[in-house]
């Protein structure tokens, strides 16, 4: 490797007790550690086929990034992960995924529950069909108007908190801070 060429780091943290010895390791080869680093690097990528590794922007290793996180924000990561339904490395690619697109896509189960919460208002929109017929039913019907409309405010009202609810979670998820200004 020349001095003009590009170069790109690679590096690994260790217990202090490795890196003295690979220290020494370096220092006995007369090398210093980022030139023993590299010299074991370029053995083992000469020692296994070049096709066998796809590391460019095709290949999946390119997908890949490693997060270093400050203090404590691992575990808040963690609980709202937690509190979502979701594994902590899906709730993070989501979240970049949905920053880097300007998108808002929602996590699978709150998703789904939207979906029972939109099946709830289609029952609902054929309980109040019933309403739209002519005034030929039968008279048992009408005694059980009151019940009925009492059915359809229960559902509304119980589609509405879900949806309310929803929207609330993610609003509060996707603020900057921990979403307390809104609590």
């Amino acid at each position: 490797m020349t001095k003009t060429s590009l170069s790109s780091v690679i590096g690994t943290r260790v217990p202090p007790e490795t890196k003295a010895r690979f220290a020494a390791l370096a220092a006995r080869h007369e090398l210093s550690e980022s030139g023993l680093l590299a010299k074991m690097v370029n053995e083992v990528l000469r020692s296994n086929s070049a096709g066998s590794c796809d590391s460019t922007a095709d290949g999946v290793a390119a997908d890949r990034i490693t997060l270093r996180f400050r203090t404590g924000d691992r575990a808040l990561a963690t609980q709202r992960a937690h509190s979502r339904g979701m594994k902590t490395a899906s709730y993070l690619a989501l979240l970049i995924h949905n920053h880097v697109r300007d998108t808002a896509v929602l996590p699978p189960n709150e998703l789904d529950h939207i979906k029972v919460t939109g099946a709830r208002l289609a029952a609902l929109g054929r309980q109040l069909r019933m309403f739209g017929m002519p005034n030929t039913l039968p008279e048992p019907v009408a005694p059980d108007l009151g019940e009925t409309i009492a059915r359809v405010r229960r559902e509304v009202e119980v589609a509405r908190e879900a949806t309310a609810a929803i929207v609330w979670r993610n609003l509060l998820s996707w603020e900057t801070g921990a979403g307390s200004r809104h609590a």
